[in-house]
C-alpha cells in the first residue's frame, strides 16, 4: 500500500511558520476564555466529538492551585461512551503505549510517530465553525482506523494480554490535548498568548510532543540492540538507554532529537 499520503515536513517557508504559529496563538486565545470552577467543581469544555468520543478540558488544572498558581492550566479529559478513559493518564503512560507498539509492529510504530509529528506541527488540524481541531482527512481516518483493527487491536491482546487497549485514534485526541494544554500553561502569562518566532514557541507544544516521539525512538533502538546482541552473542551497547537518561537530565524532563535524527529514524515519511 502507497503510503505517501502522511509524508511530512517542518514548516520552513515563511508562510507556513507564519500559519503554524498564527493558530498556535488561535488556540491559546481560545483556551483563555475556557471557563474555570474550583478545584472541587471543575468546568468542563467540550473541544471534539465524534464516534462516541468526547475530548475536552476541565477548568480549572492542578497547577491552578499552586503556591505560585498557574490560571489558565487545565485538566486533558477524553471520554468514550461517557466513560474517562484517561484518567490520570500521564507521559510514561504515553511512551509504555508506544513502545508496545515498537514490539508488535515497527513499520506501525514508525507510522504513528509520523502521525504524532503532524499533530505536532498542526497538518491535521482544520477550521470547524472558525475554529482549529485536530480534523484527520478521510484517508488519514482510514489508516488510524486499520492500523487499530488490523494490526493493533491483535497485538495488543496477542503480545500483552490486553483485550481493549486505548485506540490509536484516542491517543491521538488525548496528545493534542495534552499538548495544547503546554502551550497554554507556558506561553499565556498575561493573559495572551506570547512568542515572536519559531524558535520563541518551541517551549509547550512543540518540544512536548517531540519527547514524546523521541524518547520511544531512542529506546526502541536499545531494544533492537538487545535483541540484535542476545542472538548473536554480541556485547550490549547500554550506552544506548544511559543516552537516553542524559538526554532527560541536561533537558529538565525533555528528550528531543534533532531534524536530521528524526528523519532519518522515520524514513520515508518525515523529510526536510
Amino acid at each position: 500500500m502507497d503510503f505517501d499520503f502522511i509524508v511530512t515536513h517542518k514548516p520552513s517557508s515563511k508562510a507556513e511558520k507564519d500559519a503554524f504559529l498564527n493558530i498556535k496563538r488561535e488556540l491559546i486565545t481560545e483556551a483563555i476564555t475556557f471557563p474555570s470552577g474550583t478545584a472541587t467543581e471543575r468546568v468542563k469544555t467540550v473541544i471534539n466529538s465524534c464516534n462516541n468520543h468526547e475530548a475536552a478540558f476541565m477548568k480549572p488544572g492542578k497547577e491552578a492551585s499552586r503556591k505560585n498558581p498557574n490560571i489558565y492550566d487545565m485538566y486533558p479529559l477524553l471520554t468514550y461512551n461517557n466513560r474517562d478513559v484517561t484518567e490520570k493518564f500521564s507521559f510514561e503512560d504515553i511512551w509504555e503505549y508506544l513502545l508496545k507498539i515498537f514490539l508488535i509492529h515497527k513499520g506501525t510504530f514508525t507510522k504513528t510517530l509520523v502521525l504524532l509529528y503532524r499533530l505536532c506541527f498542526f497538518c491535521d488540524h482544520n477550521l470547524i465553525n472558525n475554529k482549529w481541531r485536530y480534523s484527520p482527512s478521510e484517508q488519514h481516518c482510514e489508516l488510524i482506523h486499520n492500523l487499530d483493527n488490523l494490526v493493533l487491536r491483535e497485538g495488543f491482546f496477542d503480545k500483552f494480554n490486553e483485550p481493549k487497549p486505548l485506540t490509536l485514534f484516542q491517543i491521538l485526541l488525548f496528545v493534542d490535548l495534552l499538548a495544547w494544554n503546554e502551550d497554554v500553561k507556558y506561553h499565556a502569562p498575561k493573559g495572551e498568548p506570547y512568542f515572536k518566532n519559531m524558535t520563541e514557541s518551541k517551549t509547550g507544544r512543540t518540544n512536548t510532543l517531540l519527547s514524546v516521539i523521541s524518547a520511544p525512538l531512542l529506546i526502541s533502538e536499545f531494544i533492537e540492540d538487545i535483541v540484535s546482541k542476545t542472538q548473536s552473542g554480541g556485547a550490549i551497547n547500554v550506552k544506548l538507554i544511559t543516552s537516553v537518561i542524559q538526554k532527560f537530565t541536561r533537558s529538565r524532563g525533555l528528550c528531543v532529537l534533532s531534524d536530521a535524527e528524526l528523519q532519518k529514524a522515520l524514513a520515508p515519511y518525515l523529510r526536510g
